[in-house]
């Protein structure tokens, strides 16, 4: 697979103010998109990053990029959140390398375009494990040493289409919704132990991603002007796509202390998508 060259992409970071300094945290779909940003932001803020994904085909690597472009402390972790054992190693290697976790971010998700009678089971399964198990996976293997701590926070990836519909998207919506309500069911049972579960809910964010089953990758040139002027429309206020970055910073603030009273929450970042029929 030819290897997709990246300029600096996250021209919308500004200089970190320490937010997570001395903190551990986990995210998966590291190495593109939202998580690529994601990393690199809690690096800047001080926290070492253990980058988890199942492709390395973006360069610099975002471990690398971290490394040299924030000067921060990070590994990486060939992580497939269908796996069980892929997510218990992560949460492993965070605390063999860096003695401890205070974050993870279950990012990684994936979607088929299909109405629901066209689907195979196998492609219903995937957008399922790959979405909401993997949730419940990333939840399995890091609650035990949140527990343990006294202290956790975790925060899903989860989308405006679960909060909303999108033609021929059944699977999609479905696991996303289902992330927003399992977010607050988690928030009950962990939040007398410290730990925060919270969720973010993106709207049309211009990003490279993996699509298809099985995943492909589609990056390269992006979206055409077309493509984004369309997408953009859809979030109905500011009119135009949003960037990585813009919801990087929506998961900095629930993973931070300037969150502390702030659990079972969907925070919606989406240019207005969501105030307007």
């Amino acid at each position: 697979m030819a290897e997709v060259i990246l300029k600096d992409e996250h021209d919308m970071l500004r200089p970190g103010l320490g937010r997570l300094k001395g903190k551990v945290a986990i995210v998966t779909g590291a190495n593109s998109g939202i998580g690529r940003a994601t990393s690199r932001l809690f690096a800047r803020e001080g926290a070492k990053v253990v980058c988890c994904d199942i492709q390395e085909t973006i360069s610099p690597r975002i471990d690398q990029l971290i490394k040299e472009k924030e000067n921060g402390d990070a590994v990486f972790a060939l992580c497939d959140v269908t796996k069980q054992e892929d997510l218990d190693k992560a949460v492993k290697t965070a605390v063999d390398t860096f003695g401890k976790v205070d974050i993870l971010y279950n990012n990684a998700g994936a979607g088929i375009r299909k109405k629901i009678h066209e689907h195979t089971d196998e492609e219903w399964n995937f957008v399922l494990n790959t979405n909401l198990n993997a949730m419940y996976r990333g939840a399995k293997a890091v609650m035990p040493t949140f527990i343990k701590q006294g202290h956790g926070n975790m925060v899903t990836t989860a989308s405006t289409f679960g909060l909303l519909a999108s033609a021929e998207y059944p699977g999609y919506c479905a696991t996303k919704a289902a992330i927003i309500n399992l977010t607050r069911e988690m928030a009950i049972d962990y939040g007398p132990l410290g730990i925060r579960v919270n969720c973010v809910c993106p709207g049309a964010i211009e990003t490279p991603r993996f699509r298809g089953f099985p995943p492909r990758p589609t990056l390269g040139e992006g979206m055409t002007d077309e493509q984004r002027k369309r997408m953009g429309a859809s979030n109905k206020a500011l009119l135009r796509m949003g960037r990585p970055e813009e919801i990087a910073y929506g998961v900095l603030f629930l993973v931070s202390d300037e969150a502390t009273f702030v659990t079972g929450h969907a925070l919606v970042v989406d240019g207005g998508q969501t105030i307007a029929v």
